[in-house]
């Protein structure tokens, strides 16, 4: 990331090589981001939550609420 905190992206348009795009990229961006990969991570992973028995794992909840802690910040 540069000084001006700006970075370079990708943006996929569904056609040729997709443009490039300018974007601003904060650290309270990166934990939501965070946060959600984590929550996602374990999502697809736990055998207790893709059988739909989300609300038996003692560790989802946590990692949503995580997430959304993270996601007040900005």
């Amino acid at each position: 990331m540069g000084e001006s905190g700006y970075t370079e992206r990708r943006l996929e348009t569904g056609s040729g090589p997709g443009a490039v795009v300018w974007a601003r990229v904060t650290q309270a961006n990166q934990e939501v981001q965070a946060a959600y990969r984590k929550w996602l991570d374990h999502a697809t992973e736990c055998p207790s939550c893709q059988d739909g028995a989300a609300r038996q794992c003692t560790v989802v909840q946590p990692l949503w609420d995580a997430y959304r802690a993270a996601q007040q910040k900005v």
